[in-house]
C-alpha cells in the first residue's frame, strides 16, 4: 500500500508538471510549479507587433523578434534554470531608420518552488531573471541596458482550469539617462482551460507599472491563444493586444516545444 501511495502521488506530480509546463508558452506569466528532476525541454518561437513605438524618436513601425531560442534545464525536482536567446530582432517601415534586424539579447533565469499546489494552498515559487544587453542601442531595436526581475510566483488548479499569477520588482537601466534607474512592479494574471485532452485555451494580462522614465516606460499587453498537443511535442500560438503605448498595437506570437528528456 506504501509503494502503491507513493506510485499515485508520483503520477499526479507528472500530470500536473505536463499541464503547467503546457502554460508556460505563448504566455508571459510563469507558472509556480517545476519540471521533474533531470527535464530538458527545448523551446523556439515568434512574435510580431505592429505600431510600436521606437524609444528614441516615438515614431510606430512594425517589430519582430524570433527565433526565440530557450534551454531549458531541472537540476532538482523544485529548481530549474533556463537560459533564452532572440537569435534575432528587426523592424519593418520605421520612418527614421527603414527596415533593419540584429541579432538580440540573451536572458538567463532561475526558478525555485518552495510548496506544492494542495488543497489547502496553491503552489508558491520565486523567479529571478537578468538580461544581458547584446543588440546595438543606435537605431532603437534595443535599450543596450541590463535588465533584472525578481517575482513572487503562484499557481492554483481547480478541476479543469489552472490559475497563475505573478507579483515582483522589475529593475532597468535607463539608456537616455545615464546613471539612471526605472523601477516597475512587474506583475501577471493568466487562465489555462482544459478543453480536450490536447488542446489547452490560455488568456493572460501581462506588464509593468513604475516611475517610467525617457526611453523606459510602462509596458502591458493581453494574450488569448492555445497550446495544441503534450508529451514530448507541443505547438502554441495567441494573439496579442497592446495595453499602453509602449507595447505597440496588435499582434501575435507562435512556438513549438520538444521534450528532450
Amino acid at each position: 500500500m506504501h509503494r502503491k501511495g507513493r506510485a499515485a502521488l508520483s503520477l499526479l506530480a507528472a500530470v500536473c508538471c505536463r499541464a503547467a509546463l503546457a502554460q508556460t508558452r505563448p504566455l508571459l506569466t510563469e507558472e509556480a510549479t517545476t519540471a521533474p528532476a533531470g527535464s530538458i525541454v527545448v523551446e523556439s518561437g515568434f512574435d510580431w507587433i505592429s505600431n510600436q513605438p521606437n524609444y528614441l524618436t516615438g515614431a510606430e513601425r512594425i517589430r519582430w523578434d524570433g527565433p526565440v531560442l530557450n534551454l531549458v534545464y531541472a537540476p532538482a525536482a523544485n529548481v530549474e534554470l533556463d537560459v533564452e536567446w532572440v537569435a534575432a530582432v528587426g523592424v519593418v517601415k520605421d520612418p527614421g531608420f527603414g527596415t533593419r534586424s540584429e541579432a538580440g539579447d540573451v536572458t538567463l533565469r532561475s526558478k525555485v518552488r518552495f510548496a506544492d499546489d494542495t488543497a489547502g494552498h496553491p503552489a508558491l515559487a520565486a523567479r529571478f531573471a537578468v538580461t544581458l544587453p547584446q543588440t546595438g542601442f543606435g537605431d532603437g531595436l534595443a535599450p543596450n541596458t541590463l535588465r533584472f526581475r525578481a517575482e513572487v510566483l503562484l499557481s492554483k488548479r481547480l478541476g479543469r482550469a489552472t490559475l497563475h499569477a505573478n507579483a515582483g520588482l522589475a529593475l532597468e537601466d535607463a539608456p537616455l539617462e545615464p546613471h539612471e534607474q526605472a523601477d516597475f512592479f512587474s506583475g501577471g494574471a493568466a487562465l489555462g482551460l482544459r478543453a480536450f485532452k490536447a488542446l489547452t485555451l490560455l488568456a493572460e494580462v501581462n506588464g509593468f507599472l513604475g516611475n517610467a522614465l525617457v526611453g523606459v516606460g510602462d509596458r502591458g499587453e493581453a494574450r488569448l491563444g492555445l497550446a495544441v498537443g503534450g508529451g514530448r511535442v507541443q505547438g502554441d500560438a495567441a494573439v496579442r493586444h497592446g495595453l499602453v503605448p509602449e507595447t505597440g498595437d496588435w499582434g501575435f506570437t507562435a512556438g513549438l516545444r520538444l521534450r528532450l528528456r
